[in-house]
Formats: C-alpha cells, structure tokens, sequence
C-alpha cells in the first residue's frame, strides 16, 4: 500500500504548525544521523529536544539503565564528552541537544523526568522521534534488540505517541566529522524523508488529537539511498506500508565455528517470524521490502499490547484448562 496520499500534504511544511518533539537514538547524541535530523526539523519550525546517551547504545534493546556515578568513567562516544564531565549535561551553546548517561529507553525518562520540568516548563511532547539509527532494524529480532526502538516503545510505554527511524547507512559517524550540506549524502536524505513523514503526519492530526493512537508506534526502514545507492539514484525513496513479520524476517542467532571454536553472529530465520496471527497479512514484510523492493522505505505499525489476540488465547486457555 501507497502512503503518497498520506504523506502528500508534508509538500506544504509552512502550514504546519509546530510542534515538540523529542528526538532520540542509540548511535550517541554526537552521531552524524541525529544531528542532520535535529538540524531539518528545527528548520521546519519545530521544537526539538534531542536527548539520547553519551555513548554508543546500540542493540541494548529496552535495557533500563541510569548512571551510577555523578560524573562519566569513560569518555563518550568519538570522545566528544570527556571522562570526568557529568553524567548529563546539554551543548554549550544550545540547551535543546542533551546526553545522558544511559541507555535510549532510560533517556527518554530522563528527557520526561528532568530535562523537560526542569528547562522547558514540563511542556509535554506532541511525537518522539527515535533514529534515523546508523544500520538496520527488521524483523521481531531488530525491534526487540534495538536500542532505537527500545527508546519507541518505552516512548509509547509513556503514552507518548513515537516512530523509529532507521538507515541502511551502517557507519557510526561524528557529526562534526561529517556533517555538511551535500544532497547525495545519505544522513541528509534521510533527515529530509523525516521531516516529510512527521509533518505528512501532523497535518493529518487533528486538534487536540494524537499523532498516533495509543500503544501505537511505526517501525521505518530507509534503503541504501544517495552515493550508498546503485547509480546514486535513489535519492527518495518511497513509503509503503508493510508488517513486521513475513517471508525472510528474522532474529538474532549464531553459527559454531569448528575452525576457531567460537560462536559467530548470524541472522536466522524462523517459520513463526513469517505467520500472520494479527494484523494485515496481506502487507509484505519489512524485511522483504528492503531486500526485493527498489527505493521503497517500508513502514510497520506496532503496539506495546503484547496480548496474543483472541484465538490464540482460547487455544491456550483450552490446553490450560482455564
């Protein structure tokens, strides 16, 4: 299914109004993807908290962790905080870009806890806005594992209404190393495809509406785009929405190696990542859009209700007797 509909009204980012949003990731708050977003979508008159760890945090999952010591033991990550600097703390010269010592899941705690009450009035959050995270994240095994989307659904946890971005761009880069203004550029692209997906969406909220309903949240997989992309030609990527589960999902898992003796790392597939027990089964899995579908960027709607649905559970409660 086509969202250019939906998304067709983001053409008109001016008659959108602002709104806050808190923008997170596991890459560290100094990565080059966060950065390019928070620059576009401060551009495109929101207010953007960005709060994500000191640290790389990526594939911590929903892992709640807080510092356990006022000041940082290691530097953060690409050293751009140093050891011994607080364990949180914002930019010099902008109070808006916050990190904290901790996971993405605890961030966004601290993003509601702290930062907000203490610096912005606990003015509430109209979206949080999770990536674009530098790599990947398909299938049950990514969306469980991922620290970025660990910070979405501890977002929707929260009530808050949240969308994890994620770029086939797998470098872990320094903003200050390698942010700049170059169209092809995939950190760019990708920014700008952000934009164009939360303003699609804000115009179609309505007043005093949510941006998503509750226990809601979107799972967003960009393709290789820009100087990544065959012929550097896709530069924008279509939107369709897709299923989390499905042909060619997959998990975490590992391989022996006889020679070394020693575990390797190794994406699996299952039969139970591809049946469809909720949902629409006729979308095509994720997983399966970025490997067969050119510049197609699949989106996937989620929910932190984890009950099995209402066929499942009688089967069950028949074997239990209950």
């Amino acid at each position: 299914m086509q969202l250019t509909n939906f998304l067709s009204a983001a053409l008109v980012a001016a008659s959108v109004s602002a709104k806050t949003i808190l923008l997170t990731n596991d890459d560290s708050w100094a990565s080059t993807n966060i950065r390019a977003t928070y620059r576009d979508l401060t551009a495109a008159g929101h207010e953007v908290v960005l709060v994500a760890p000191v640290s790389q945090r990526s594939g911590w999952g929903g892992k709640f962790d807080v510092p356990y010591s006022p000041t940082l033991q290691t530097d953060g990550e690409f050293g751009y905080v140093k050891q011994g600097a607080p364990s949180w703390g914002h930019e010099e010269d902008n109070q808006n870009i916050w990190y904290f010592n901790g996971t993405p899941a605890s961030s966004v705690a601290f993003a509601l806890k702290y930062v907000m009450p203490k610096y912005f009035d606990n003015k509430t959050f109209d979206l949080v806005v999770a990536g674009p995270n530098e790599g990947l994240n398909l299938s049950p095994g990514s969306l469980t594992g991922s620290g970025t989307d660990g910070a979405t659904y501890n977002s929707a946890y929260r009530n808050l209404p949240a969308i994890a971005f994620s770029g086939s761009n797998g470098n872990n880069s320094f903003f200050k190393d390698s942010l700049d203004e170059d169209p092809l550029n995939p950190s760019n692209i990708y920014s700008k495809k952000v934009v164009e997906f939360v303003n699609g969406l804000f115009e179609k909220q309505g007043d005093n509406e949510r941006a998503l309903p509750l226990t809601t949240f979107l799972n967003v997989n960009f393709p290789l785009v820009g100087y990544q992309s065959t012929d550097e030609s896709c530069v924008d990527p279509e939107y369709v929405l897709s299923r989390l589960t499905g042909l060619e999902a997959t998990t975490f898992d590992l391989v022996w190696n006889e020679t070394t003796n020693m575990p390797v790392f190794q994406a699996q597939t299952y039969t139970a990542l591809t049946a469809c027990n909720n949902g629409d089964c006729s979308l095509a899995g994720e997983t399966y859009v970025i490997n067969h579908d050119t510049c197609k960027t699949p989106v996937s709607v989620a929910s932190i209700d984890y009950d099995a649905n209402l066929q499942l559970t009688e089967e069950v409660r028949v074997l239990l007797g209950l």
